[in-house]
């Protein structure tokens, strides 16, 4: 499955079941550290997001900068599907059944050599009351 469709597939697919009653109230996402190593390295993001009730699907997309790479997805609510370890580009993760009230996963990314200021843009989408929101957490802006 490619990832830059996967969370439209889901989404489309869950439009079809009856939404729960959940209302997305805050997203976020977080950094342990913007700070960059000019050897490269890599930084832990937590990704977290809170509401009432239990939504019908939730998903995130985390569009890294270029040449950076996932190298691993923990946490108590590692959401059910998530891109492969080495991914690139916009990481896409989705729950088929969310957790009730908060759903919160850590994601340790990679950055190359030379890496000297970048920026990661969340997007949660949230289907509940037959609706789907889009929230936009703020950015992490790395080496300001």
């Amino acid at each position: 499955m490619k990832n830059a469709s996967l969370l439209r597939r889901l989404f489309a697919t869950f439009a079809l079941c009856a939404a729960t009653g959940a209302v997305a109230q805050t997203a976020s996402l977080k950094a342990e550290s913007t700070a960059l190593a000019a050897g490269g390295g890599s930084v832990a993001l937590t990704a977290s997001v809170s509401y009432d009730g239990q939504p019908a699907a939730l998903g995130w997309a985390i569009a890294l900068p270029t040449d950076w790479t996932l190298v691993s997805v923990s946490g108590a609510n590692v959401p059910e599907i998530s891109p492969g370890m080495g991914a690139t580009g916009t990481l896409e993760f989705a729950y088929t059944s969310a957790p009730a009230g908060k759903a919160e996963f850590n994601v340790v990314v990679r950055y190359p050599v030379g890496s000297t200021t970048a920026k990661a843009v969340p997007t949660v989408l949230v289907r509940a009351n037959g609706k789907l929101a889009t929230l936009t957490p703020a950015p992490i802006e790395f080496g300001k």
